[in-house]
């Protein structure tokens, strides 16, 4: 242990996203960073073994107090991890003895369905057309799939979001997305933003000038 004192451990002060059975992702990742960074990660990954229960001197046998600290800290991380899960997962975490059986468990249990939330989150991202949306919704959108799986450690580069941004946009911008493609630099998120909006202003002003001229005719 990297630590010779006991690091007090809580779900409320520690663990702020409830573990639910839709949030997988973003929970194992708040939790192992959380054990990286108060150096605790051993005692859920890794090939860390605890010290001897006891120590023996000739014929004398008695506790060992590496040990104690090491089982004191375990039930106060297993405690933490306790706190953090929903009325629903509790149950594979209070029948696990060690905190590494209960970490184990919960990802034999929600990795696939992760992975399947991962998949759809991709499919998402690829087909999801602005349509009648305006650009603030539909990039809102569009930047939240992203973020949600950069959450479950699978981040998208921020040109393949653009690119599937451009993709989806429609008609009324084909003129601006031909352009934009020929450029000789990629363009970020932030300034696709803007042009984007500013493209949008531009048609919304062309409106009553067209509906005019439309109604004179």
């Amino acid at each position: 242990m990297a630590s010779q004192q006991i690091i007090h451990l809580t779900a409320s002060n520690h663990f702020s996203i409830k573990f639910t059975s839709n949030n997988f992702p973003s929970w194992h990742k708040q939790v192992l960073s959380t054990l990286i960074g108060l150096e605790l990660d051993h005692h859920i990954v890794g090939q860390f073994e605890p010290s001897a229960k006891t120590i023996v001197t000739g014929d004398v046998s008695k506790p060992n107090p590496a040990y104690l600290r090491w089982f004191r800290q375990e039930q106060m991380v297993i405690g933490a991890l306790l706190g953090s899960c929903s009325d629903a997962i509790q149950p594979l975490v209070s029948s696990a003895d060690m905190e590494r059986q209960a970490w184990n468990a919960l990802n034999s249990s929600y990795a696939s369905g992760s992975r399947s939330c991962v998949v759809s989150l991709k499919s998402n991202l690829a087909k999801n057309p602005k349509g009648s949306r305006s650009v603030t919704d539909f990039l809102h959108d569009m930047k939240s799939i992203s973020n949600e799986l950069a959450v479950a450690q699978i981040p998208i580069d921020e040109e393949d979001l653009v690119v599937h941004i451009m993709n989806q946009l429609g008609n009324d911008f084909a003129g601006l997305v031909a352009a934009l493609k020929t450029r000789g630099t990629a363009i970020s998120f932030a300034q696709l933003f803007d042009k984007l909006l500013d493209h949008q202003r531009n048609l919304n002003s062309s409106d009553p000038i067209i509906a005019t001229v439309n109604q004179t005719q």
